[in-house]
């Protein structure tokens, strides 16, 4: 059975070191997640705030793993790039500083385990964005888990995707859709889906399995006014389970009309939102968020 859980609490924050030993060694300021060092500086107006590497420190304990069992961090963002050390080896290193990532620690660990990531937000030539008009800010911003896995499991190492995807085809006039769903694993001969009360086992060949399942009166998401959504679940016999939440809709641009949603027109209107709160910077609560989706 897979169990995930958030690792947020007790790390170290290094500002200045030369080397992971040395950041490990260093007292550092104690400090939660999510965290950037420029919640201050990157707000001032100066364009004058830290950019370079810091170190997150954080001793590292971890069950008891039964056979075979694999253990993953999973960062949901650091800015903007990321190089992660578990008992002093190098195990992957990230650009890109808003994406999630994992990496499988499972071969590094001991009973008690040096956790440090170095992360930085320097000038850089080969991270996009290069160049705008706001601050970038660094830091591990998002939540770090702990991901414990089966022997067979879905995937957790492509580009931090979770190892399903679902695709609704919408017919209007029959009010039918189609659903094909596409899974990735590991160590695994068959997958079990389940999409609307219908279940289906399917071959897992190369590690690759797909089902189409047809939902009759499809219950359409409507935007903002039913924003109806389904769930696809996929399992695998050793009992590693994940979801996907998914809406069923219809949708086209004209050059000339605009945006139609379930065949009709639907004007969209967004916001230049950006992650970041004062005295916080990009370092939101999921308060935050709340905040500011109720403006």
């Amino acid at each position: 059975m897979r169990t995930t859980t958030c690792i947020n609490e007790a790390w170290r924050f290094v500002k200045h070191a030369d080397s992971t030993a040395s950041a490990w060694a260093s007292q550092g300021e104690p400090v939660d997640l999510p965290h950037t060092w420029n919640a201050e500086d990157g707000q001032d107006g100066g364009n004058d705030y830290h950019r370079g590497t810091c170190w997150y420190c954080k001793k590292l304990l971890v069950p008891e793993l039964k056979q075979g069992q694999q253990v993953y961090l999973e960062f949901m963002g650091a800015a903007m790039t990321a190089e992660v050390y578990v008992n002093g080896v190098k195990l992957l290193r990230h650009e890109g500083g808003y994406s999630t990532f994992r990496v499988n620690i499972t071969d590094q660990l001991r009973d008690e385990n040096r956790l440090v990531v170095a992360v930085e937000n320097s000038d850089s030539n080969t991270v996009y964005p290069q160049r705008a008009d706001f601050t970038f800010y660094g830091g591990l911003y998002r939540s770090v888990n702990l991901i414990l896995v089966p022997e067979s499991h879905f995937e957790l190492d492509y580009c931090g995707t979770p190892g399903i995807k679902v695709t609704p085809a919408v017919n209007l006039e029959t009010q039918r859709a189609i659903v094909t769903v596409e899974t990735w694993q590991v160590k695994a001969d068959a997958v079990t889906m389940k999409i609307d009360g219908q279940t289906k086992t399917v071959p897992s060949v190369d590690g690759y399995a797909k089902a189409e399942f047809s939902i009759e009166n499809v219950h359409l998401w409507d935007g903002l006014d039913d924003p109806y959504l389904y769930t696809a679940e996929a399992s695998l016999p050793d009992g590693d389970q994940i979801s996907a939440r998914f809406g069923c809709r219809s949708f086209l641009v004209d050059p000339h009309k605009g945006f139609f949603l379930n065949g009709r027109s639907y004007p969209l209107r967004g916001v230049s939102r950006h992650q970041d709160f004062k005295g916080v910077g990009n370092a939101l609560a999921m308060a935050h968020h709340v905040q500011d989706m109720e403006i």
